[in-house]
């Protein structure tokens, strides 16, 4: 888990929880290292659950949010399951503007993310599909 720069990753029974490091997500490089960094993630939790905690990004750069859209890709090509939680005021207009709230399951606090885990559990069909 230390081999990541632009991520922190922890673990809640069976869903990967990832905060980023940084608060504003602009620098071409760090974009291109946490698109490495969440593909990695992706292969290791394929077909699982991940969470990204937002709490503490203040600005994501169109860049970065097209990092998100390839992880969402690759984990629901696999079966997983992703999800976007604790987002700040200014980063969910941005998701809304760009109707990206329509693309992922964002929900307002961690405990409704996984709340929303358990209940896909339950669920014979993923919704959507």
């Amino acid at each position: 888990m230390s081999d990541y720069q632009c991520i922190n990753l922890s673990s809640n029974h069976d869903v990967a929880v990832v905060r980023l490091v940084d608060d504003r997500v602009m620098d071409a490089g760090r974009i291109a290292m946490l698109g490495e960094e969440l593909l990695s993630l992706a292969s290791t939790h394929s077909g699982g659950k991940v969470l990204i905690n937002l709490e503490n990004v203040r600005f994501l750069s169109s860049s970065a949010l097209n990092k998100l859209i390839v992880l969402e890709k690759r984990l629901s090509g696999n079966g997983g399951y992703l999800k976007l939680a604790n987002l700040r005021h200014e980063v969910a207009e941005v998701f809304h503007i760009t109707q990206l709230d329509t693309v992922f399951d964002i929900r307002s606090t961690e405990k409704q993310a996984f709340k929303a885990f358990d209940d896909e559990d339950e669920a014979p069909v993923r919704p959507g599909s």
